[in-house]
């Protein structure tokens, strides 16, 4: 078994391991699996783009944390089920479309960041596998999203105005509601291992040539020629 064969069979073998957690320990078990992710990408060398992927999964995470207890268990407790699941599967859509905007202009983002706070590293902000896979995933999880928001809404017709007669054909639509907390689960586990996978993959990238001030100081001296 060659090195490539190997590294895919350890990744899947995480992947199975992590999506075990998240289902058995349910929701926001992401935050200190993530949490690690941060602390391999400080431990590794030059992990910049990795560390701000992170960073901002976790503040959108955060977000979802705070928005669900307040929808589900304060502003909206008393009200019926099917309410409080289309605010929640509308608030979790609009998250997951944030990470997904995010994730499109994270180098953009990071390279803002990076010139501002610590110009040093300009060098070491680049697009790598996890911002393009990351894309794609965020994209099946708001499909996942539309999907169970639009069954719930199906399931209760009757309560938006359509009558019970013909309503009552969905009740029993329920397929991804069920499937929902497993698929979320298997996507999460997905952007753990991405994220460990590159971290691990990044070690192997040559390190960016840095132009040294005799380098830059002696463009700056040369002539320039005009044609």
């Amino acid at each position: 078994m060659n090195r490539t064969w190997g590294f895919a069979l350890i990744m899947l073998t995480l992947w199975g391991l992590i999506s075990y957690f998240h289902i058995y320990f349910e929701r926001f078990v992401d935050i200190p699996l993530l949490l690690l992710v941060l602390s391999f990408s400080y431990i590794a060398k030059e992990q910049e783009n990795i560390i701000h992927i992170t960073i901002g999964l976790l503040i959108f995470i955060a977000i979802e944390f705070v928005g669900y207890e307040l929808i589900a268990e304060l502003w909206f407790a008393e009200h019926p089920a099917y309410v409080k699941n289309t605010l929640t599967l509308s608030f979790q859509l609009l998250m997951d479309l944030g990470v997904f905007f995010y994730l499109k202009n994270r180098v953009r983002l990071s390279t803002y960041y990076v010139n501002r706070f610590a110009p040093e590293k300009q060098e070491y902000i680049y697009m790598t596998h996890a911002d393009i896979l990351l894309v794609g995933l965020f994209f099946l999880f708001m499909l996942v999203d539309l999907a169970t928001l639009a069954e719930n809404i199906i399931r209760n017709l009757e309560y938006f105005g359509v009558d019970e007669s013909f309503a009552k054909q969905f009740w029993s639509w329920n397929w991804f509601y069920k499937a929902y907390p497993y698929i979320k689960s298997i996507l999460l586990s997905c952007v753990i291992t991405v994220l460990l996978a590159t971290v691990y993959v990044e070690r192997f990238r040559p390190a960016p040539i840095k132009e040294s001030e005799e380098d830059s100081t002696l463009k700056k001296s040369e002539p320039q020629h005009r044609s």
